[in-house]
C-alpha cells in the first residue's frame, strides 16, 4: 500500500531530521576533539551554568527528559565529577543539583565546538529566517502545550 504522501513533505519529519542529525554530528565533533561527552550532558552543564541549584524534576523539564533519563544522566555527569547533588535546606527529599569547577571548565572548552557547529548548520540561513522559523515552532509548541492540557 502506497503512502497517501510522502513523509518528506511533512514540516514535523524536517524538524525531527534536524535535531537527529545534528545531535549525532555533534557528538561526533566532540569524540573528534577528544571530549567523551555527550551534546545531552553538555546541554545539562550549559544549563546549570545558567542556573545553578535546580532539582533534578526542575532541570529534567528544562531539558526536556523525563525522571529515568534525567537520573541517568546526572549520574553519568556525578561520576566524572563534572556535577554535585546536595540536599535541600527545606526538604531532605529534593536534591539540587551544582556544576562543579571540572564541569564548568568542561562545558567552557566545549562550547567553542558547540558554535562553530551551529554556525556551520546555520550556514547560508539568514537571521531574519531563523527568527520567522523560530517563531512559527514556537506555535507549534504551544498549539502541543494547549492540545496537552485539554487531552486532546
Amino acid at each position: 500500500m502506497a503512502e497517501p504522501f510522502p513523509i518528506e513533505d511533512l514540516l514535523l519529519y524536517w524538524v525531527y531530521r534536524v535535531q537527529t542529525e545534528g545531535v549525532a554530528v555533534l557528538w561526533r565533533r566532540f569524540k573528534g576533539a577528544g571530549y567523551d561527552i555527550t551534546p545531552e550532558q553538555f546541554g545539562v552543564l550549559a544549563r546549570l551554568r545558567v542556573q545553578q541549584g535546580m532539582s533534578q524534576t526542575q532541570l529534567g523539564d528544562r531539558m526536556l527528559k523525563d525522571r529515568h533519563n534525567m537520573a541517568r544522566i546526572l549520574n553519568l555527569l556525578e561520576e566524572r565529577g563534572y556535577i554535585e547533588r546536595r540536599p535541600d535546606s527545606t526538604d531532605r527529599r529534593i536534591y539540587r543539583i551544582y556544576i562543579t569547577r571540572s564541569g564548568s571548565s568542561i562545558q567552557e572548552q566545549l562550547v567553542p565546538i558547540f558554535i562553530q557547529h551551529l554556525n556551520e548548520l546555520l550556514e547560508g540561513v539568514l537571521d531574519r529566517d531563523q527568527r520567522a522559523v523560530r517563531k512559527m515552532l514556537e506555535r507549534i509548541v504551544g498549539n502541543i502545550q494547549k492540545c496537552k492540557r485539554e487531552t486532546c
